[in-house]
């Protein structure tokens, strides 16, 4: 026997899809929303070379004063960089 109501067969398909819904809403978390922002605290623990370096009272050393002058003059040599001269226009006749 044919349903008489034809909105029968429509609302039990809604009621169905909330039903899906409503379970896929007690999901678990995934595998990235544990590990979420793992990767950010990783980086930054490993960016610190020497975590005491601020409670040291001893200079760092590395290069003489000497090199360092020089390698430092060179660097802003590099940013002031030299005067282009614009090109000469030779005109022939």
């Amino acid at each position: 026997m044919k349903s008489k109501n034809p909105k029968g067969p429509i609302a039990k398909l809604i009621l169905g899809l909330t039903g899906v819904l409503w379970l896929a809403g007690c999901y678990g978390p995934s595998a990235l929303d544990l590990d979420y922002g793992n990767a950010v605290r990783n980086n930054l623990a490993q960016s610190v070379l020497d975590p005491a370096a601020g409670m040291k009272t001893t200079p760092a050393t590395g290069l003489s004063p000497t090199a360092a002058s020089n390698e430092k003059e060179l660097y802003d040599k590099d940013f002031k960089g030299e005067e282009k001269k614009p090109p000469e226009m030779k005109v022939s006749y």
